[in-house]
């Protein structure tokens, strides 16, 4: 199931850069649907991690794999640590913007 959600937070926040929701209409999306603006900042955080962190990695494939294995590691243990309502939120976003 992480597995699931670590894929589907990787395609949210790479599909980030060619959606037409920009990052505050998303927040406020989630927000309006009931999320907690703790788990929506901790999803901002990532999201920025991933965005920030993975340029400096692409030409390096050794790089590359550690930054993602770490990326993962630390989206899986974030999502677990989501309320079940935030995550049922999430999944139901991700399935709204066909991310699913």
């Amino acid at each position: 199931m992480f597995n699931l959600f670590y894929i589907l937070f990787c395609a949210l926040t790479i599909s980030a850069f060619a959606a037409p929701l920009t990052e505050m209409e998303a927040n406020a999306e989630l927000l309006a649907s009931g999320m907690t603006q703790g788990s929506i900042d901790g999803l901002d955080a990532l999201s920025k991690k991933f965005a920030t962190g993975f340029p400096l990695v692409k030409s390096d494939k050794e790089a590359t794999d550690k930054f993602i294995a770490e990326f993962r590691r630390d989206s899986e243990k974030y999502i677990k640590s989501m309320p079940a309502n935030d995550k049922t939120i999430y999944s139901n976003y991700l399935k709204k913007h066909g991310l699913d």
